[in-house]
């Protein structure tokens, strides 16, 4: 149900369109939004980390091969 709601939010409908669509109360329809908004905010959190230590791996191989340049 939660893509199905993203589906429509992403395609510009909102919460008493996308209620009424699916048979829901608009209250659903929102703790949906919510709850992928949710997710997607530990996504990005993941990301950034991620993001973080491939620079911090990257800057120590540069530095490695500067070292065995010179």
């Amino acid at each position: 149900m939660e893509t199905k709601i993203i589906l429509l939010v992403a395609a510009g409908r909102n919460t008493r369109e996308i209620a009424a669509d699916l048979g829901l109360d608009e209250r659903t329809v929102d703790w949906h939004i919510a709850r992928a908004r949710q997710k997607l905010a530990q996504v990005s959190a993941l990301q950034r980390r991620v993001d973080g230590e491939m620079k911090k791996e990257q800057s120590a191989a540069d530095d490695q091969r500067r070292t065995s340049q010179a």
